[in-house]
């Protein structure tokens, strides 16, 4: 029997539907009441909430001086990375920075009717905190992603968090690397709530920011979540999840890697294939009980456990009531994997809305590491309400407004009864003064 769970999803139990549909949200809820607790131990002490967390993590009293990263560590930083890794993130970065690029608006004036003229401007946000997650692995694409789209709008400032690397006060040398070639301008060794608090109210060491953005566990959707009201945040970008949409024309092999590539990532990830074929779904799972014959820990230990709760082949009775699915899910990464995929995605174009990112016939892994589009993406069912990470998350886009010559007249009317109607004489009387 496999270790990969196959379902029929028209006999699945409501229970067990809405578990696949909830996976990684559940956790967060269950830790909102500790992560709001940090934010208050960092509003109260500062620099000394996150140094005392970080003294547990690494063994030894850690001083505030030793949060922000040196010259002196990032020039080590450079030093200590593999020559073949630095190739690849400059690809990674010019493909990235290339299509971010694409997504910038521009500033525009319009004339509405004869003169009455009005615009919006585009302008960047003055410090950006970026974030990256460590500690069950190096993560430099994703400090690269965090740190493009704010540099490629022109914030001024941009401010990268990651936790130690290990047992040592260090950042991790490529996560650093990465988001300074992307153009990054502090870096501060602190992670998870402790992290988010810092950037949102400030410390000592820590200058606050604008906006806080980047991918993370439960504890950094739950504190993200707990200070908006005084920092923008971006997009719900929780533990990774990938969906593999297939119908059984390419090999069972292609699918079943492709469906561990997101489900490695932790214990509360999830891979999940969807097909339309009883006999594909076990071939399927027949290919990832052999890839986890090889699969190295602890990526194998990940993989196990998101079994036990998220992971799992499931099989639909058609491929409308696949796409229904896939829609419910709301997934962070979609794959439609066929040798028709273009087809298929076009003969769905309008009934597949509910996604991340999707892919076409092409690995999760090839957007991760720098097709160009972001690989922060809503996790969680959140990609119902939200797309990825872009340069949107660190723009404003105030308006301008004028009235001259004609327009005066043309609109003098809609504006005077309006504000009378509402109530309110110092509305009318400060449009009708300009036309005496």
């Amino acid at each position: 029997m496999s270790r990969f769970p196959i379902y029929k999803w028209s006999e699945l139990p409501e229970e067990t539907k809405l578990k696949l549909l909830k996976r990684s949200e559940l956790d967060v809820s269950k830790i909102q009441e500790a992560a709001a607790d940090i934010i208050e131990d960092v509003k109260a002490k500062g620099d000394a909430s996150i140094t005392e967390f970080l003294s547990k993590q690494v063994g030894r009293t850690v001083k505030p001086d030793e949060l922000r990263v040196s010259e002196a560590g990032i020039a080590a930083a450079y030093k200590a990375l593999d020559p073949k890794v630095l190739r690849a993130m400059k690809h990674l970065i010019r493909n990235v920075t290339k299509f971010h690029k694409m997504q910038v608006p521009k500033s525009w004036e319009v004339e509405i009717e004869e003169g009455v003229f009005a615009g919006q401007r585009v302008v960047p946000l003055d410090a950006a905190g970026v974030y990256c997650p460590s500690g069950k692995a190096s993560y430099p694409s994703v400090s690269a992603m965090v740190t493009i789209p704010p540099k490629v709008v022109g914030v001024p400032r941009i401010a990268l968090a990651s936790p130690p690397a290990g047992e040592d006060m260090k950042m991790d040398p490529a996560t650093l690397v990465a988001s300074h070639l992307a153009g990054g301008d502090e870096f501060y060794i602190m992670g998870g709530a402790h992290a988010i608090a810092a950037f949102a109210y400030g410390t000592k060491t820590v200058k606050r920011v604008d906006v806080v953005a980047g991918p993370g566990g439960p504890w950094i959707q739950s504190s993200k979540r707990m200070v908006r009201d005084v920092v923008r945040t971006d997009l719900p970008a929780g533990p990774s999840e990938g969906m593999v949409l297939a119908d059984g024309t390419i090999p069972a092999k292609y699918v079943a890697w492709n469906t561990l590539g997101e489900a490695e990532h932790g214990p509360d990830s999830a891979g999940v294939c969807v097909t339309i074929s009883n006999k594909y779904a076990k071939e399927v799972a027949k290919e990832i009980d052999a890839a986890l014959d090889v699969l190295p820990e602890p990526r194998l230990h990940y993989v196990l456990e998101n079994i036990k709760k998220y992971s799992c082949v499931v099989v639909c009775a058609s491929m409308e009531e696949a796409v229904d699915f896939v829609n419910a899910y709301a997934p962070e990464h979609v794959t439609i994997d066929s040798k028709n995929a273009r087809a298929i995605y076009k003969k769905y174009y309008n009934r597949i809305r509910h996604f991340g990112t999707l892919c076409l016939n092409t690995p999760i892994s090839a957007g991760n590491f720098g097709i160009g589009p972001n690989s922060t993406l809503p996790t969680g069912g959140f990609a119902r309400l939200y797309s990825g990470l872009s340069v949107d998350a660190f723009l404003k886009k105030p308006t301008v407004e004028e009235v001259r010559g004609k327009g005066w007249d043309r609109i003098k009317d809609m504006v005077i009864d309006m504000a009378e109607y509402e109530g309110f004489p110092s509305h009318a009387e400060a449009f009708r003064v300009r036309l005496e």
